[in-house]
C-alpha cells in the first residue's frame, strides 16, 4: 500500500466498526482452532501486521510478534505502540527465523501477486499442528476505488480461495463474512463505480474514515454478531472470506 492507505490506517483502525468486528472475529476462529500447548503460551505472528493494530488483541492469546514490510507501517507502529511488541522487517516469501503456532494473513494475499507461493509459505512456518487464520476480501462485485487505493490484486470467491491451499494443509473451515451489512455494502460500491465513471479524471482513495460515532456503534454491534457464526458456519456470501488451514502433525 502506499504511505496515504498507512496514515489513514494508523488514524481509523482502533476506532472503526470494520477493524474492532473483525478482530473479535480472528479471536473467535482461534480460540476455536488453534492449537492447545499445554506448558506455554500459543506463538502467534501477523505477518502484514500494518500499523499494528491487530497486535494487542493477539497479544491476549499467546505471545505475539508482528511482521512487517513497510517501513512506513513499522514507523507508524512504533509511534502507536513503542516497544510493546517485537516487529521484524519481512516480506513473503521469505521464511521467517521461527515457526509458530499461529499465523494470521489478515487481508494480506489479495496485495501479493504470487498469492499460491505464499499460500505454500504458510506450510513451511507453521509449527506441526499450528494453523493460520487468512482473511481475504470477496467477489469482484465489492471491487471499489478503495481496492484501487490499497493495490489489491483480486478479490476472492470462495472456491478460489480453497484452491490456494496446498496438498501440505489441510483446510479446516472456510466462510465468508461480514454477510449481515453485504446487501448495503453492494449498493454503496455501485453507487461508488457510478460516481467514478461520471468524473473518471478522480483519483481512487480510501473511503476508510470512521462514521460519525451512532453509525460507527450501530455498525460495529452489528458485524460483531458473526463473530458467534463465523468461525463455526459456512456462510455463502459477505464482503470478506475467513480461511482457517492446520499444518498436519506428522
Amino acid at each position: 500500500m502506499n504511505r496515504v492507505e498507512y496514515d489513514v490506517m494508523a488514524s481509523v483502525e482502533d476506532a472503526h466498526w470494520w477493524w474492532r468486528a473483525r478482530r473479535e472475529i480472528v479471536e473467535a476462529t482461534i480460540g476455536r482452532y488453534a492449537p492447545a500447548r499445554s506448558g506455554r503460551p500459543l506463538a502467534i505472528c501477523e505477518v502484514g501486521c500494518g500499523t499494528g493494530g491487530n497486535l494487542p488483541s493477539l497479544a491476549a492469546l499467546g505471545t505475539v510478534r508482528g511482521a512487517e514490510a513497510s517501513p512506513d507501517a513499522v514507523r507508524l507502529l512504533l509511534e502507536k505502540h513503542g516497544d510493546r511488541f517485537q516487529v521484524i522487517e519481512h516480506e513473503l516469501p521469505a521464511d521467517l527465523p521461527e515457526r509458530y503456532d499461529v499465523l494470521c494473513l489478515l487481508d494480506v494475499l489479495e496485495h501479493v501477486k504470487d498469492d499460491a507461493e505464499a499460500a505454500r509459505w504458510l506450510a513451511r512456518n507453521l509449527s506441526p499442528g499450528g494453523i493460520a487464520v487468512v482473511t481475504v476480501p470477496a467477489f469482484d462485485a465489492f471491487w471499489s476505488g478503495q481496492d484501487e487505493a490499497a493495490r489489491h490484486y483480486r478479490r476472492y470467491t470462495p472456491a478460489a480461495a480453497a484452491a490456494l491451499v496446498p496438498p501440505e494443509l489441510e483446510l479446516v473451515h472456510l466462510s465468508c463474512f461480514n454477510t449481515i451489512l453485504a446487501p448495503a455494502i453492494l449498493v454503496a460500491r455501485a453507487v461508488m463505480r457510478l460516481l467514478r465513471r461520471a468524473d473518471p479524471a478522480a483519483a481512487p482513495g480510501s473511503h476508510l474514515g470512521v462514521p460519525p460515532r451512532p453509525i460507527n456503534e450501530l455498525l460495529y454491534r452489528v458485524f460483531r454478531v458473526e463473530r458467534h457464526v463465523a468461525p463455526r458456519r459456512r456462510l455463502p456470501v459477505g464482503v470478506s472470506i475467513l480461511l482457517v488451514v492446520r499444518r498436519p502433525t506428522r
